[in-house]
């Protein structure tokens, strides 16, 4: 389980470091923030499980099991030897110990064992203990010192450790109720090929599920590094084309009232619905739309939206070009703001009013220079300097 637990977490860290390199700002970053420690947790369980560490305590139920299936015995401590590592500031040591069941034949094991410091004075050489030995034949054992009186391990004697067998505490189990039990996943050489299949399987399914919400990023992303461009540029014509698609299906119709266009995002006032006032902002960022509310100004007039119809899309890229050209300055972080131009006729009703035909104002700029040229927003007529 830990294993599986720890492939979820790699998954999950690769999928937030996607998310975070495609995503909006901030994407990704609460996953990497989650999977990384639960990886490395997962994976310092899975090196002390591995090293077979075991746990010299003995609970209530393993006690009277072993008493009443007469597995209790005395075990004389033959050396403990402090491995370096320490968990909790405790030390990881491994005792070697001789065991003497009243049942049974004697056999000399050694444990690992996290050791509290006050309790390794009480593992000095030569030292005898009582213990319940908790499966039958052992080697598994916990100390019981002070669960069980004398009389019931009188009269055992522990032989020398030379003259017994030695049996080694099986790695990665652990008894439960009278019996070993190992992981959910085996760790031995049988179906080594189909556990890796398991884990690289969860790995690439966390991934996915993480990276899901950002697909259309991931894609464009694949498609511009393809081409030999590093990163999305939402001005260029396909990757204009994918965000307006995802921006009209959020906001569920095409009509619009102002739309700013950025090489890393769009931003777009429209009304909540066509004919109406009421106007609200969305934001394409990394491959999704946000919702942001109410637009800080709102239209005086219905007729103040378009369509995005209106909108040369597929020329804005080409008509920054021509700017760039005219004006001499690198195309850069040019931006391009699409609405309708303002009524010019006095004596009409909607003077003032942005009601007549789609204008896009495309700004180019440097540190010491900016420069602003009109166009028709249909890609008509020609590029007027402002």
């Amino acid at each position: 389980m830990l294993r599986l637990i720890f492939s979820a977490a790699v998954g999950a860290l690769v999928g937030g470091a996607i998310a975070a390199l495609v995503g909006p700002p901030g994407a990704g970053i609460w996953i990497l923030a989650i999977a990384l420690p639960v990886g490395i947790l997962s994976l310092v369980f899975i090196r002390l499980g591995a090293s077979g560490l075991a746990s010299t305590s003995v609970s209530q139920d393993d006690l009277t099991r072993a008493r009443a299936e007469d597995r209790l015995g005395v075990a004389r401590i033959e050396a403990v030897r402090q491995t370096g590592t320490q968990i909790n500031d405790q030390p990881v040591c491994e005792i070697d110990v001789t065991v003497q069941p009243r049942r049974g034949a004697a056999y000399a094991t050694t444990l690992r064992s996290i050791v509290p410091l006050v309790e390794l004075g009480a593992l000095r050489p030569g030292a005898i203990r009582p213990v319940a030995i908790l499966i039958e034949g052992g080697p598994e054992f916990g100390f019981i010192d002070g669960e069980v009186s004398p009389e019931e391990v009188a009269g055992l004697t522990v032989p020398p450790q030379g003259s017994v067998p030695t049996l080694a505490w099986p790695k990665a189990q652990r008894v439960v109720n009278g019996a070993r039990r190992g992981p959910l996943l085996g760790i031995g050489p049988r179906g080594r090929v189909l556990r890796g299949i398991l884990f690289v399987v969860v790995a690439l399914a966390v991934a996915a599920a993480v990276v899901a919400p950002y697909s259309r990023a991931v894609v464009m992303t694949v498609q511009a590094a393809q081409e030999g461009r590093i990163g999305v540029d939402l001005r260029r014509p396909d990757e204009l084309a994918v965000a307006v698609q995802a921006l009209e299906d959020e906001i569920g119709h095409d009509e619009v009232s102002s739309v700013l266009i950025r090489s890393d995002f769009i931003r777009v006032e429209a009304p909540l619905t066509p004919g109406k006032t009421e106007t609200d902002v969305w934001m394409y960022r990394g491959g999704v739309v946000d919702h942001e509310g109410a637009a800080p100004s709102q239209p005086d007039l219905a007729a103040e939206q378009f369509s995005w119809k209106d909108i040369a899309l597929s020329k804005v890229w080409a008509l920054m070009g021509k700017v760039s050209a005219e004006s001499g300055i690198a195309v850069g972080d040019a931006s391009a703001v699409v609405s309708r131009s303002t009524d010019g006729d006095i004596d009409s009703e909607t003077f003032g009013k942005s009601v007549e035909a789609p204008e896009m104002f495309i700004s180019l700029r440097t540190d010491y220079k900016s420069v602003s040229f009109r166009v028709n927003a249909d890609g008509s007529g020609d590029l007027v300097a402002q």
